[in-house]
């Protein structure tokens, strides 16, 4: 070996053992500069709503109606969504689109699918029933995740890639999610969302295109709870653009989340009703 070579080789040797030194500085100071929301969280509206028959409500929930209900009123699952979720309201339509949604709301569309069925965006994120909503937040400096117990993975990327290119995009029952800082509100912005209904009864709720953008700041406002500023903006239906809040509670009384699928459904449909199986 020439001198040349052993002088490269001592150089290779010296500088290779402080480059992964000055990466973990590095992330180490990116990590200390994001929030904490590790843990598990649940749609605020979730706990004790949700019962064994049926979307049962609690005593004195909001929008009660204690008057029979009309021929054509929507199913007690559609009246479930109005009333307690704030994505299953009545979104800003334009004339044509509330038409419409005026026809579909008096066809009778049975709630079928209860595992799994909440498994798209933006229904991922007010997931009503206690178990099957819980979810866990990673933050990390290149992006935050979203994980469920059905398994389901929503990426928030932050580390300043944009959205790919018009020709490359391919509607997904998530879509595509980019973010970035403003202090410790995580801002996101998510397109490319497979146009369907938010949630999976297919009445009465709102119906969105491939088309709508949704912008969402994620804020954390106090030890217990994670809020979530949702503006959704679909100019082929919409008039003006449609503002929701949700918020999650820090969930603490579980240590582990249970991986749920739909061979072993904890909340099957039996006879149109939402049932919890016993183990």
């Amino acid at each position: 070996m020439n001198g040349k070579s052993v002088a490269a080789l001592v150089l290779a040797l010296t500088i290779y053992p402080a480059y992964p030194q000055e990466h973990s500085a590095q992330r180490a100071h990116a990590f200390a500069t994001l929030p904490d929301w590790s843990g598990y969280w649940e749609t605020k509206v979730a706990t004790g709503v949700v019962t064994g028959d049926l979307f049962k409500p609690v005593p004195g929930a909001p929008h009660a109606d204690p008057k029979p209900p009309a021929a054509n009123a929507p199913s007690p699952e559609a009246a479930f969504f109005g009333a307690f979720l704030k994505l299953g309201g009545k979104p800003p339509y334009n004339p044509e689109w509330e038409t419409r949604a005026g026809i579909a709301a008096r066809k009778a569309h049975p709630f079928t699918k209860a595992c799994g069925g909440f498994a798209s965006f933006p229904a991922i994120m007010e997931d009503p029933t206690p178990d099957n909503g819980l979810f866990q937040l990673l933050v990390t400096p290149e992006e935050t995740l979203l994980l469920t117990q059905s398994g389901d993975a929503r990426h928030i990327f932050t580390d300043g890639r944009s959205h790919p290119k018009q020709e490359d995009l391919w509607p997904t029952g998530l879509g595509d999610s980019i973010g970035h800082w403003e202090g410790t509100t995580l801002v996101v912005d998510t397109i490319a969302r497979k146009a369907g209904p938010i949630f999976p009864i297919g009445v009465n709720v709102a119906d969105l295109s491939a088309g709508a953008h949704f912008t969402e700041r994620l804020t954390r406002i106090d030890a217990n709870t994670l809020q979530d500023d949702m503006t959704i903006d679909d100019p082929g239906r919409f008039v003006h653009p449609w503002k929701v809040l949700i918020r999650y509670d820090h969930v603490t009384d579980v240590d582990r989340m249970i991986p749920i699928g739909c061979e072993h459904d904890r909340n099957p449909v039996v006879n149109g009703k939402l049932t919890i199986a016993t183990p």
